[in-house]
């Protein structure tokens, strides 16, 4: 991964948590590798790795939410 993709996957992470924000769901999703984004709730401390292995950032949002969605809902 080029270090411009990285950057645009850690800026569409960010995205994300504001977007749950707004309905009060407060996470910190961190990009861990090239594969593995790392979801912590911010009032438990509790998280969950998910795989994001050779995926775009739109395929990479849905893993998130198909990986850890029942958790993050």
């Amino acid at each position: 991964m080029t270090d411009r993709e990285r950057f645009d996957k850690m800026k569409a992470l960010i995205y994300l948590e504001r977007a749950m924000a707004l309905d009060g769901k407060y996470f910190f999703l961190q990009l861990v590798d090239d594969e593995t984004v790392k979801v912590t709730d911010s009032e438990s401390g509790n998280s969950r790795l998910v795989n994001v292995a050779c995926d775009n950032i739109p395929a990479m949002l849905l893993d998130i939410l198909k990986q850890a969605g029942a958790w993050i809902m």
